[in-house]
């Protein structure tokens, strides 16, 4: 059995909906029923939606938010907080105010804006917060800020990846329950998901080699690099899931999440798989469903 599955939101466990699908939570159930943790790993705040999943899927575990700035158990016991520094909250301001571009700050329970725009109150509504309008250079002087994150349209995506403030990692990514948009979260330089996990995994005593994440687009690889089980939905952003082709798992609208949970509770956790697919492993079937025959056999 897979100790723990690391689980990602937004066109993982989230598709066009805006919600998680009952046949994933079943299949939570049935993994916790079996002795197996889950933890949610999102770029998204630890409020609003994200929370209400995370509570659902597993009450008892640490869950990644903020894109790895954030590690936190749902009763409000820490295990990381890693915020940007003012100068480069105020860099990230400028240049927003210079490129008319919508930038969020968030504090570990709060989110910012400048203005509301109706890209910037899309997102607010599809991660279930209300986003409160102040002066950014002012949070940045008098709030922890955690991340900050660019909400743009395809158009102006380049320019808001061309932004470079030294010491700020910028992970771009998508998400089915609002298309045609990209956010682009922005860390502190070495804060990832894959950091993350780590930080979680060692709290939690268990080797990454027998964890499980499950993932779609490039802010997960991090996280899919740091185990020994990774796993991606075939929805997903096309170089991610050619990398990880023979561990794919049925799209985001067909549940397959659910797949890789049943697999987990079945799965040897000490067969490692290498991050660029198993050694050794037959393919999938065609229908990209996992083969949960026994232990170490098939996905």
């Amino acid at each position: 059995m897979i100790p723990l599955v690391v689980l990602d939101l937004d066109g993982t466990l989230i598709g066009a909906s805006g919600q998680v699908e009952p046949c994933i939570l079943e299949a939570a159930d049935a993994a916790r029923e079996a002795g197996v943790r889950l933890a949610i790993c999102t770029g998204r705040p630890g409020f609003g939606i994200a929370a209400k999943v995370a509570r659902r899927i597993d009450p008892d575990t640490p869950h990644v938010f903020q894109n790895g700035a954030q590690i936190t158990y749902l009763d409000g016991d820490t295990l990381q907080v890693s915020g940007l520094k003012e100068d480069q909250v105020r860099a990230l301001v400028k240049a927003a105010r210079d490129l008319g571009l919508v930038l969020e700050l968030y504090t570990p329970d709060t989110l910012y804006v400048e203005r509301k725009t109706e890209i910037s109150e899309a997102h607010a509504t599809m991660i279930g917060v209300t986003a409160l309008k102040r002066d950014l250079l002012d949070v940045a002087a008098n709030e922890p800020v955690v991340r900050a994150q660019w909400v743009v349209p395809p158009d102006r995506y380049d320019e808001a990846m061309a932004v470079a403030v030294d010491g700020v990692h910028a992970h771009p990514a998508t998400s089915p329950a609002l298309p045609g948009t990209y956010f682009v979260s922005l860390t502190r330089g070495a804060i990832d998901k894959g950091s993350a996990l780590r930080k979680l995994t060692d709290r939690l005593e268990i080797d990454p080699a027998h964890v499980m994440a499950i993932g779609d687009s490039p802010g997960d690889v991090a996280m899919l690099e740091a185990v020994g089980h990774p796993r991606v939905v075939e929805s997903g952003d096309p170089e991610v899931v050619a990398r990880w082709a023979a561990y794919r798992l049925p799209g985001v609208e067909a549940c397959g999440a659910a797949v890789g949970l049943r697999d987990a509770i079945t799965r040897r956790a000490d067969v490692i798989e290498a991050p660029g697919g198993p050694d050794g492993a037959p393919p999938p079937s065609e229908d990209g469903a996992a083969d949960a025959a026994g232990p170490g056999t098939g996905r």
